[in-house]
């Protein structure tokens, strides 16, 4: 099977939402488009391939916001690439914040975990959670102290 690369219209169009939602960090889309084309195209949370990502989409699970008989369309079209995520949340969509993560793990981060930690509760989903309750226990005790 081919890679189907995603393309410049719709990487433009994904800009200019982030323009138009104040989200952006890139100078302009030049500036975006190069970094995005430099970068491989791995998962930065998994290491799943953007080839490996279509093909379990569009032969092997079933959603229905996956392409339908390999057509993508509007709300169709997630997991046949690799999506922009920001490292922090809470930041713009920049050149420093920006990594390129697949479907799966860009759904599951969300905006709840920063890309290191993400990494982290991704090892180990219920040990990082207990280990979160731990310190917040820490806390409260240095607290009513």
């Amino acid at each position: 099977m081919n890679l189907f690369p995603k393309s410049v219209k719709s990487l433009m169009n994904d800009f200019n939402r982030r323009v138009k939602n104040g989200k952006n960090g890139f100078q302009d889309f030049d500036e975006f488009l190069k970094w995005y084309n430099n970068q491989i195209k791995e998962c930065y949370y998994c290491g799943l391939k953007e080839k490996e990502s279509q093909i379990l989409v569009t032969n092997i699970l079933k959603s229905n916001r996956f392409p339908k008989k390999g057509i993508s369309g509007r709300g169709t079209s997630r997991g046949m690439h690799l999506e922009v995520d920001r490292i922090n949340p809470e930041g713009k969509y920049s050149k420093e914040n920006c990594v390129l993560c697949c479907y799966f793990c860009n759904n599951d981060k969300s905006d709840v975990f920063y890309g290191d930690k993400y990494k982290e509760f991704s090892k180990d989903r219920v040990g990082f959670l207990r280990k979160l309750i731990k310190e917040l226990s820490k806390q409260k005790d240095v607290e009513d102290e």
